[in-house]
């Protein structure tokens, strides 16, 4: 029995001792007299405060609580009386924020004493504003930007929908909350028509890799009949703790009427280049009504080179300028003696130099046609070579263009695999050994690597 009585007592001090080191307030008053029986560190600097003196010893409380000028306190005890707890949000000296909780004791019969217990939650108070006029900004920037916003469920299902993306989608919120991309209820397409796969589709992307996405077209159907081109932004919202996306945010914006302007200006470019290879198919047909010899030459020299330029992966842009200009590489020869052209014997070096003539001849020409200047440039240098032997500017290297790099292999290659007046042919495989030979001094070696796999693909 001494030991559990000891056992006891320790207890209880620790308790009084954990009280007092407290951060909140406690107090304990008695009723109905309110004499302070308790006050813990906190709770004796708390009231000294809110009674604006500095020695409380001898307070008398009761005058403070039936003022009712300190924060409604008889209104509090009165909670308390009648319930046998209550709460309350009490606003202290200094504007400092206190969260109240008083209780009777004992809890049943005559009250004899109340605890009150205070918390400052002046700081989590203003926090709390903070975030509500946050969410409030958010909510309004939310409801009110031009920029389509859907937030979806890792799994692709549709959770919150802006105004603007019900406008743009055609569809209200309530009807797209949980629909998902990944279960055909859009068949959303590229720009290139093919339709997007589940796990293609740039949400599921983002869910699989983690990683966001920009700049992402994609065509979606409109309730309206008429397929809307979006321009998204893609980015996980929410992470799981292992790193998995569990919430995505996608940001859109309508560029329908851009993309159709985008179309009428590819149709227009398209029309464009159509009129301008048939000027230079003109153009090439005239040529070789006067050198029969070299009928098809051009046209042949614009399919290999063409090749060529697409195994070395130029741009379509780029292979087009090389087609082009290899169509009309001889234009100029229209400047040069019809019988140096059809001479069924080797050429004086006279001649050779006249016959030199006709790549700035074909140069004056081509650059009077603004749109044509790449391939002017082009069919001017088709003669260069690497060493700086060639006409008619002696370019070396990287000087020389790319695209007419190519179609001075190509029109190589077709010269020796068909006769001349004044020789036979040496074919294809002389003309291969005849470029391998020259790479690096005559020919740009990457391209006689690329025409040689075209050779060994067909």
């Amino acid at each position: 029995m001494p030991h559990t009585r000891a056992r006891a007592g320790l207890g209880a001090a620790l308790a009084n001792d954990l009280i007092a080191a407290l951060p909140d307030v406690v107090l304990v008053i008695t009723y109905p007299g309110y004499e302070l029986i308790y006050g813990n560190e906190a709770g004796r600097a708390w009231l000294s405060t809110a009674l604006g003196v500095e020695d409380i010893a001898g307070i008398d409380l009761s005058t403070a609580v039936a003022g009712g000028s300190r924060g409604n306190w008889a209104q509090y005890i009165e909670s308390v009386l009648a319930h046998g707890t209550s709460q309350h949000q009490h606003t202290g000296a200094a504007g400092r924020r206190w969260q109240l909780r008083l209780a009777r004791q004992p809890a049943q019969g005559p009250c004899t004493a109340i605890t009150v217990s205070a918390t400052d939650i002046t700081d989590l108070v203003d926090m709390r504003a903070q975030l509500d006029a946050s969410d409030h900004h958010y909510r309004l920037l939310f409801e009110t930007m031009s920029t389509g916003v859907v937030y979806h469920h890792a799994d692709g299902r549709v959770m919150r929908v802006n105004p603007a993306a019900e406008a743009i989608l055609g569809y209200r919120e309530a009807e797209m909350i949980g629909w998902s991309p990944i279960k055909g209820r859009w068949e959303v397409i590229r720009e290139d028509g093919s339709v997007y796969a589940a796990a293609e589709h740039p949400i599921m992307q983002v869910v699989r890799t983690g990683e966001g996405l920009d700049n992402q077209l994609l065509g979606v159907p409109h309730p309206d009949g008429r397929r809307r081109w979006i321009r998204l932004n893609v980015r996980p919202a929410l992470r799981a703790a292992d790193g998995r996306v569990e919430n995505l945010v996608v940001c859109f914006q309508d560029v329908t009427d851009e993309q159709a302007l985008r179309d009428q200006t590819r149709a227009q470019l398209a029309q464009l280049d159509r009129a301008l290879e048939q000027s230079l198919l003109a153009m090439a047909e005239m040529i070789e009504q006067r050198d029969p010899y070299t009928a098809g030459h051009q046209q042949n020299v614009a399919d290999l080179a063409e090749r060529i330029a697409h195994e070395m992966g130029l741009s379509q842009e780029r292979c087009r300028i090389v087609r082009f200009a290899a169509l009309v590489h001889d234009i100029g020869k229209n400047a040069v003696p019809l019988e140096m052209l059809v001479k069924p014997t080797s050429l004086t070096a006279v001649e050779h130099d006249v016959i030199k003539q006709h790549v700035e001849a074909g140069y004056k020409v081509l650059s009077r046609i603004e749109f044509a200047q790449p391939v002017a440039d082009v069919m001017r240098q088709h003669h260069e070579r690497l060493d700086g032997s060639g006409y008619p500017a002696g370019l070396r290297g990287d000087d020389i263009l790319l695209e007419a790099r190519i179609l001075a292999v190509a029109d190589t290659v077709d010269a020796m695999a068909n006769d001349r007046p004044y020789r036979r042919a040496p074919g294809l495989r002389a003309a291969l050994a005849v470029l391998e030979q020259a790479a690096g001094t005559h020919y740009d070696p990457d391209v006689v690597a690329a025409f040689r796999r075209t050779v060994t693909a067909a």
